[in-house]
């Protein structure tokens, strides 16, 4: 974990930031990086003590805490349903914020929740989002996330299609199919899968401004699968305890998601804010829904 403290990053220096993590530099721990056999105060925050030598996975914890981290690392909509047309080209920058249930222990797992200062409520992710128009109202893109004050990141594709679009008295409807794959974890592979259906109606201002409210459903399935786990890190030699969680396949528990935006365009300047809202939350140990704030700055061609 750093000793200086961090500063705050805001919502517009996502380019700067992932242009210099890709320029190659040493690695460090941050405050959010984890560890899935981390302890507190001598007890195992994901698995528990069963007897001399024997420890159990607490596996609906570690289904807690997947679940948290797969919304914060979830595909982000940050578009209305109109695509961008056969010609089309965007490119875009996002800063988000999203809350999570810092007061549950399984976020103790983190170097931050190990420390006195206690896990964070807001996590920050950046992300650099490329997308392609394509004919028939098909859109493919791909993004770059990652988690700030961590070594994690989420790479990820999406393939939008417009089912209706341009009419001036129907709102525009799209579905889209998304995923990330976080890297950068010793212990832990996680993906999210999304599927989304989007309404939005664009509306001219003074014939140099668009802007285009939207709302949109997803569905969220996040897939996690654990390396084997050593609960006495310090005795190289006690093997007999190691364990694996449970794997958690992506379908089943389907997760849900409200997103709400509004897109500003001028020329092609791009601004858009929105909120993402975990809908239906059901956690075992404890938690509540995942809320996300983004707002997007980006070049639309």
């Amino acid at each position: 974990m750093r000793a200086q403290k961090q500063r705050a990053i805001g919502p517009w220096t996502g380019v700067g930031v992932l242009a210099a993590l890709c320029t190659g530099t040493p690695a460090w721990a941050g405050d959010l990086d984890f560890q899935l056999n981390a302890s507190k105060n001598g007890q195992g925050i994901l698995f528990d003590s069963c007897g001399a030598g024997c420890y159990q996975a607490n596996e609906a914890a570690f289904r807690d805490f997947t679940t948290q981290l797969g919304f914060v690392l979830a595909p982000r909509m940050a578009s209305p349903a109109e695509t961008l047309g056969h010609a089309g080209f965007s490119v875009g920058a996002m800063w988000s914020g999203s809350f999570v249930s810092s007061d549950q222990n399984y976020w103790n797992v983190t170097n931050r929740g190990q420390s006195p200062a206690g896990a964070k409520a807001m996590l920050q992710t950046l992300q650099l989002d490329v997308r392609k128009g394509l004919p028939f109202s098909f859109e493919v893109g791909a993004n770059f996330m990652w988690l700030a004050d961590s070594e994690l990141f989420a790479p990820g594709l999406e393939v939008r299609w417009a089912l209706q679009e341009g009419h001036p008295y129907i709102p525009d409807l799209a579905v889209r199919g998304a995923v990330n794959h976080m890297v950068g974890n010793r212990d832990l592979l996680l993906t999210t899968v999304a599927v989304d259906g989007v309404l939005s109606k664009g509306f001219g201002l003074g014939g140099t401004v668009n802007l285009a409210p939207y709302v949109g459903w997803s569905l969220v399935m996040i897939a996690a699968t654990s390396r084997v786990i050593d609960p006495t890190p310090l005795d190289e030699e006690d093997l007999a305890g190691n364990l694996v969680f449970q794997e958690r396949k992506a379908t089943a528990k389907v997760g849900h998601k409200l997103t709400a935006g509004l897109r500003l365009l001028y020329s092609v300047l791009n601004v858009s804010v929105q909120g993402e809202f975990q809908m239906l939350p059901d956690y075992e140990t404890g938690g509540s829904g995942v809320t996300t704030i983004t707002t997007k700055l980006g070049l639309d061609f």
